[in-house]
């Protein structure tokens, strides 16, 4: 896993709509944070996008790149994001170099995601991301999340990884970090 002060794995990307993203942030420039999210047909992704796409305007005002990086296929995320009013850039990662060269994993047994699910305190968290869509079965079923804040400097300032399929980010967190940069 990637820590605090590591460098960041350099990246250039085209989002499916919008202008091109790289890695790491210009020298001077604002921090960058980077969202990695679970395939877009997973109910959890859709509750974790509702979050970005209400916060997103928080980062934008504040000059601060966020970026949604998502092993779902091309076709889907070209329909999704036009469709679910995303402002952020979408980065689709098919064939997972990003996920890989970010050490962002899976799940492998499901075993996290089951514990964490059957914790009454998770049954909110469940029904939140129902209310989003039951969405459809896709390939990435144990696929994790992760959120990492990159200074200008090309270091993690903050990487956090998902341990269950339900985890949502802290985007109040990662807001903080890159305005202490």
């Amino acid at each position: 896993m990637l820590r605090v002060g590591d460098p960041a794995p350099p990246f250039v990307a085209q989002p499916v709509f919008g202008l091109r993203t790289e890695m790491p942030p210009p020298p001077g420039g604002r921090p960058m944070v980077l969202c990695f999210v679970r395939n877009l047909a997973s109910p959890f992704s859709r509750a974790v996008m509702a979050e970005i796409q209400l916060r997103y305007p928080d980062f934008d005002r504040e000059g601060f790149s966020l970026v949604v990086v998502t092993p779902t296929d091309l076709t889907q995320a070209r329909d999704f994001v036009p469709r679910h009013h995303v402002l952020a850039p979408v980065v689709v990662d098919e064939d997972g170099a990003l996920h890989r060269a970010w050490q962002v994993g899976s799940d492998r047994a499901l075993a996290g995601s089951l514990r964490s699910l059957l914790q009454p305190a998770r049954v909110s968290a469940i029904m939140q991301a129902l209310h989003h869509g039951h969405g459809r079965p896709h390939r990435d079923i144990n696929q994790l999340g992760a959120q990492f804040v990159v200074g200008s400097d090309g270091r993690i300032a903050l990487a956090a990884y998902d341990r269950s399929i339900a985890d949502q980010p802290d985007l109040e967190s990662l807001l903080e970090c890159a305005r202490s940069l």
